[in-house]
């Protein structure tokens, strides 16, 4: 067959490449189809593209934040007579909202499933299969993304999770493990069931050299939640790279409880840059509420840690969490101003998701209205006021933290938006 991947969210950013969309392209391919990314994110234009390349089946990737602009799509291809498949954590979620724009909706992991539907162009609502050796996929067909557009997201990009390193650096991405042994409230991990599941220490290496050799890639990003949390796969990748004379900084995601001494000198050694946070709070009952298991005293651990060692601590805080006090967000202000953060620092409004605990709060409470834009759930402003404060309470707590990230911006720190 040909198929058509679809990146929606026209108007949208991303920093990273569809990595998803690349794997997916890449099994596809394995299994004889021709296939083609379009990364409507970007600006890429569907309609002549598809006109263009005329395939037999288009998938289309749904996520809440471009959901309506991935359902916009999904009517115009199946509206041409091509077979239309959806996938992707809001349809997941939702299926039967989404099968009203398409032909099928895949639930989960979709590589098996869509060979599968390809083939049958059967209709309906099917249930991923989950890939459990990772190893297996054939690496991201990089081929079919832009990349020369992702690369060199910094000279376009002023302040992100990657201004590790100068403007001028070919950023390289890799997603090397897929799900996440914790469930965060405010998580899409919160539903599922599906263990987490990682490539090995070589294949990462091989990955990486790739990059290097193909797009003389000068840093590199992993973009998965938590890099840290399978510590002697993390120590044999830092072991491999240096025996591989693969130094390009580097930085990653983890949780405040994964990160030990050893394993933080173990990745300085290996030249890692910075180490990305979910603090998302200065006050420990809203760690708890959010479900994180992790706390406070942790969260100023992280950044000790890493400032002992030259490596940038950088996180991401979480204001507006359900039954929050304006004291309780102030204590989240006071963790910032009083914490030597070196690295980028992320705020946002938090936001329920559908299929995430803080989405079944919502309803219990009865605080969501009878009509959702999806496009209203953003990172900016709230919908849903899950607070104890006033909205006006809740966007001046948040005017607040962005004054004093701003203030630490003067210090030599980068702050980062979401």
């Amino acid at each position: 067959m040909k198929v058509a991947l679809i990146n929606p969210g026209l108007g949208g950013y991303s920093d990273t490449p569809p990595i998803n969309l690349a794997l997916l392209a890449s099994y596809l391919r394995s299994k004889k189809h021709v296939v083609l990314i379009i990364d409507r994110l970007i600006g890429y234009d569907v309609e002549k593209t598809l006109a263009h390349f005329m395939p037999d089946v288009v998938g289309i990737t749904g996520t809440t934040p471009v959901i309506n602009d991935a359902y916009k799509m999904a009517d115009y291809c199946k509206g041409l007579g091509i077979y239309t498949v959806m996938g992707g954590v809001h349809v997941s979620v939702l299926p039967e909202e989404a099968i009203s724009h398409c032909d099928a909706v895949v639930i989960g992991e979709g590589e098996i499933v869509f060979d599968e539907l390809c083939r049958s162009r059967e209709k309906g609502i099917f249930q991923g299969k989950p890939v459990m050796d990772l190893d297996s996929l054939p690496s991201p067909a990089w081929d079919l993304v832009d990349m020369n557009f992702y690369t060199t997201v910094l000279s376009r990009v002023e302040i992100n999770f990657m201004s590790f390193v100068p403007k001028d650096t070919i950023m390289g991405n890799l997603l090397t493990s897929r799900g996440c042994p914790w469930n965060c409230n405010f998580c899409h991990n919160s539903f599922r069931t599906i263990p987490a599941r990682y490539n090995s220490a070589e294949r990462v290496i091989e990955d990486i050299k790739y990059l290097i050799d193909n797009f003389h890639i000068t840093g590199l990003f992993f973009v998965e939640d938590n890099f840290f949390s399978n510590p002697e796969r993390m120590k044999k990748i830092c072991k491999l790279m240096k025996e591989n004379n693969i130094n390009i900084p580097w930085g990653a995601n983890s949780r405040v409880d994964c990160i030990t001494d050893e394993l933080v000198k173990t990745a300085k050694e290996a030249n890692c840059k910075q180490i990305t946070f979910g603090w998302e709070s200065g006050n420990q009952r809203m760690l708890d509420v959010l479900g994180k298991k992790t706390t406070v005293e942790l969260n100023k651990k992280s950044i000790i840690l890493c400032n002992k060692y030259g490596i940038k601590a950088s996180g991401t805080f979480m204001i507006g969490n359900p039954t929050e006090t304006e004291e309780e967000a102030r204590e989240t202000i006071e963790f910032i101003r009083n914490n030597d953060i070196l690295g980028p620092i992320g705020v946002c409004i938090t936001t329920p998701y559908p299929g995430t605990k803080i989405w079944e709060w919502c309803e219990r409470e009865k605080l969501l209205p009878d009509v959702i834009n999806w496009n209203e759930l953003d990172f900016h402003h709230t919908t849903v006021n899950m607070t104890s404060m006033t909205r006006e309470q809740l966007y001046k707590i948040f005017d607040d933290i962005i004054v004093v990230v701003m203030d630490k911006m003067n210090n030599s720190i980068r702050m980062v938006n979401l």
